[in-house]
């Protein structure tokens, strides 16, 4: 009879186990709305010895101590023992950064007989829908922060004529950015109940958007265009034509004074940009829905002419959806309220957190 010394003594092998997904908040896909997604990582640990007297799990990041678990002892025994982890730090945050780092590990440590055995299993998890998207979330004060990574080019000039200055390449960027923080970001910070937080199963969470343009990787590029001309810039998300206009020529044949102009054609290009790069968003999030979700403006708008479909409105109180166009024929109103009440859907602020979800390998 062979004498294996290795089941006199506690001896532990870890690998990953299903799920490996974690999802924040567990946000359903769009196309299973129904179906809560797991937001879990799951792993096999196994005792190939006797039992031990005590252990300790770890989740570590490098030197960084992101969690422990305090309630072990149905890991002692001998046999394959299934553990589950959250994501969550030992203070309630869950870091999609972190979840991606590559020396990310669980460490276990037994001990049998005053003997310690360590045993560590590296695993790593990566995007599994984008790359340009990160999210950090504090359950304790049921708080979200969303960065996006976004990309911006030069688009140059278009047109010629105007008599004032048209703004620069690197503050337009600046403007693009601020636009898709304050119009994707519901965080109970505006007035007239206006982005209040999102109601998701584990109740209200805030969520604040922050958007950074030179950090990769990045959302698919939008060249930024100052037009002079005064025939109207569209905008596009269009792949191969991604592009958004600073549409200064048109606005300056109806407003004259340069201070009410610089003010009007600011905000009009940041709901702009903000709509714009939702396109990417709600593409990504409603991949596969009929009709396109992204593309008919939810519903609002036709696929093929981009048009709004007729007799479609905006609400004369209360949100106005971000994403969703209006018959401007039938439209009462006016672009100051829109600026004001504009904001993104929840269910599309929801959808961008989804698109954060981490899944994992060795």
């Amino acid at each position: 009879m062979r004498n294996d010394s290795s089941m006199l003594l506690p001896n532990y092998h870890i690998r990953l186990a299903n799920p490996r997904a974690i999802t924040p908040l567990n946000i359903p896909a769009f196309s299973r709305t129904d179906v809560t997604e797991r937001e879990e990582v799951g792993f096999c640990i196994e005792n190939k010895g006797i039992a031990a007297d005590s252990l300790s799990l770890e989740i570590m990041a490098g030197d960084r101590l992101v969690y422990h678990e305090q309630d072990t002892s149905r890991f002692l025994s001998p046999g394959c023992h299934l553990w589950y982890w959250d994501g969550y730090s030992d203070s309630g945050i869950l870091d999609t950064q972190i979840l991606k780092r590559s020396d990310l590990r669980l460490q276990l440590v037994a001990s049998r007989a005053s003997e310690c055995f360590t045993t560590e299993y590296s695993f790593q998890g990566k995007a599994r829908h984008v790359h340009w998207v990160d999210v950090q979330v504090d359950r304790i004060n049921r708080r979200v922060d969303v960065l996006m990574r976004l990309s911006f080019s030069d688009g140059g000039f278009r047109g010629r004529g105007g008599g004032f200055p048209c703004p620069d390449y690197s503050t337009l960027a600046v403007m693009a950015c601020e636009g898709v923080e304050f119009y994707w970001s519901r965080n109970g910070h505006r007035a007239g109940d206006i982005g209040d937080g999102i109601l998701i199963e584990q109740g209200l969470f805030s969520v604040t958007v922050t958007a950074d343009r030179h950090t990769q990787p990045g959302m698919p590029d939008f060249k930024l265009i100052r037009s002079l001309s005064e025939r109207f810039g569209r905008s596009t998300s269009l792949k191969g034509f991604r592009r958004i206009f600073y549409n200064q020529g048109f606005y300056g044949k109806h407003i004259t004074r340069q201070t009410n102009l610089n003010r009007f054609c600011e905000l009009s290009f940041k709901i702009t940009a903000a709509h714009e790069i939702g396109y990417i968003i709600l593409d990504r999030y409603g991949a596969g829905s009929f009709p396109d979700y992204s593309w008919s403006h939810k519903g609002t708008s036709t696929i093929l002419t981009q048009r709004a479909k007729r007799g479609v409105t905006m609400p004369l109180q209360g949100e106005i959806d971000l994403m969703k166009y209006s018959d401007a024929r039938v439209n009462r109103v006016t672009p100051a309220d829109r600026f004001l009440r504009t904001v993104a859907a929840p269910e599309d602020v929801k959808g961008l957190i989804w698109l954060s979800a981490v899944v994992f390998d060795v």
